[in-house]
């Protein structure tokens, strides 16, 4: 059985496999019965362990597909910047050993701190990577399908002792739209969750993050659940 997940915009992997979709690109990311799904990138993707409301949501949305769920990501990872411990093994050897079927690549939020002056860099680093990765077979059933997720946006809590995100968002709203360029020009999915985390984050009803980028509980669940799951 094939499942196609609705409009992006309405909801993130049925809770992370969503967003807004680019043009060019896929409006719906394909889920089959069975599917390996593995999380990739910086810390936005290793913090969904620590309320785990989207994934909930992706097996109620789902109950019969048996879906496996890896969380695979690292705080700070980069597109082609993933240190670890001497014998870890590479990423490519993770994909492979968890058979990715289907994978979720949040990058975009640690690159930005390069500016302007990065974008560049920044675009083709991930072409790069999501054109060697659509020629990989991690599960032995062929190539797997990937989703794009750009970066949230900088909550401004108003703490003098944090920074107000102006500056941070207006380069992370460059580098998300490089990984819409980049989803188009590929074929992939891309997820925005910027613009509408932005949107959210102005309503004044928060906060919804413990320093501005990282999530809270409730940023977690308003976040996924309310604002990317259909009604």
């Amino acid at each position: 059985m094939i499942a196609r997940l609705p409009n992006l915009a309405r909801l993130f992997l049925a809770s992370c496999l969503t967003a807004l979709a680019a043009q060019a690109a896929p409006a719906t990311l394909e889920l089959r019965e069975g599917d390996h799904l593995c999380l990739i990138g910086n810390t936005l993707a290793e913090r969904l362990q620590h309320h785990n409301h989207w994934e909930t949501l992706l097996h109620q949305r789902f109950p019969r597909h048996q879906l496996v769920v890896r969380n695979l990501a690292w705080p700070a990872d980069e597109v082609d910047l993933r240190p670890r411990a001497e014998g870890f093994g590479e990423p490519e050897q993770h994909l492979k050993a968890n058979r990715a079927d289907v994978i979720l690549a949040f990058f975009g939020f640690n690159e930005s701190f390069a500016g302007p002056d990065g974008l560049n860099a920044f675009r083709e680093r991930l072409d790069a990577w999501v054109s060697a990765t659509l020629q990989a077979d991690y599960s032995g059933r062929g190539r797997p399908r990937l989703a794009l997720v750009s970066p949230i946006a900088h909550e401004n809590l108003h703490n003098p002792d944090l920074p107000d995100g102006e500056a941070n968002n207006r380069n992370l709203e460059l580098y998300t739209a490089v990984i819409r360029d980049v989803a188009a020009r590929r074929g992939v999915v891309f997820a925005d969750l910027f613009h509408p985390t932005r949107a959210l984050f102005a309503s004044g009803k928060g906060p919804f993050t413990v320093n501005g980028v990282h999530l809270t509980a409730a940023g977690d669940a308003t976040t996924w659940a309310r604002r990317y799951m259909p009604p």
